[in-house]
């Protein structure tokens, strides 16, 4: 599960997102879609995705938390 996320994109912006932090509850890396996709929890108005394509990404840096119940199994 990823934690925190800091995207530089190619035309020099980064962008940081944050689990539970401005309201992000997941944060997904599609590699088969291309994607990297960021989900917010939902309002009154319904919920919020942040789609990032990978090939407008020019460097990509990420914290996974490891869930202790997959450790357990294994």
């Amino acid at each position: 599960m990823i934690e925190k996320l800091e995207v530089s994109l190619i035309n020099e912006n980064v962008h940081n997102f944050k689990k539970g932090e401005f309201g992000v509850e997941k944060i997904e890396i599609d590699q088969d879609k291309g994607l990297i996709e960021i989900i917010y929890a939902p309002k009154e108005d319904g919920i919020k995705k942040v789609i990032i394509p990978l090939q407008n990404i020019e460097k990509v840096d990420f914290t996974e938390k490891e869930d202790i119940l997959d450790k357990l199994t294994e």
